[in-house]
């Protein structure tokens, strides 16, 4: 009888784990930051809008990071993560890595933000200082280790 009810309550604790482990994983992934509107816009030497890229000397980068009550507030660091359509990344250094899915993925822009839990305007810069050429490139956006927003942009 008392085996019974050892076991009985152990069952009862395992499934209590199981349960607090799957309610964990809803927390954290309702705490994920979210980028939305994201928009490219390539820009000549006069910081004018371009198409052509033969005239782009710098991208201008800009996003929503959207409010989000259950994530934690503070500082978080955002990497932006730009791909020819070759599908290189654009990188000032090869050491510019940050982990995402148990490996090192190569950055191009590395972003501080206050994080406050409410809606906020992110916009970043890349100075071209590489060959680029037409095509489609890929623009993914990180966070804590989550690819939080994607976009696509070309250039002619």
């Amino acid at each position: 009888d008392v085996t019974a009810k050892y076991n009985d309550i152990s069952r009862k604790a395992n499934e209590l784990i199981q349960e607090k482990t799957k309610l964990n994983q809803k927390v954290s992934l309702a705490a994920q930051l979210d980028a939305t509107n994201i928009w490219i816009d390539p820009r000549n030497k006069r910081n004018k809008t371009v198409k052509r890229v033969k005239d782009v000397v710098k991208l201008c980068i800009g996003f929503t990071v959207t409010k989000n009550i259950t994530a934690t507030t503070g500082e978080r660091i955002l990497y932006v993560r730009i791909m020819k359509p070759d599908n290189s990344v654009l990188a000032k250094n090869e050491s510019d890595t940050f982990a995402y899915e148990s490996t090192m993925l190569q950055y191009s822009i590395k972003k501080y933000i206050e994080y406050t839990g409410e809606e906020q305007q992110v916009i970043v810069y890349w100075d071209v200082e590489e060959f680029l050429y037409a095509g489609t490139y890929q623009t993914d956006i990180f966070a804590e280790g989550t690819r939080i927003g994607s976009q696509r942009f070309t250039l002619e």
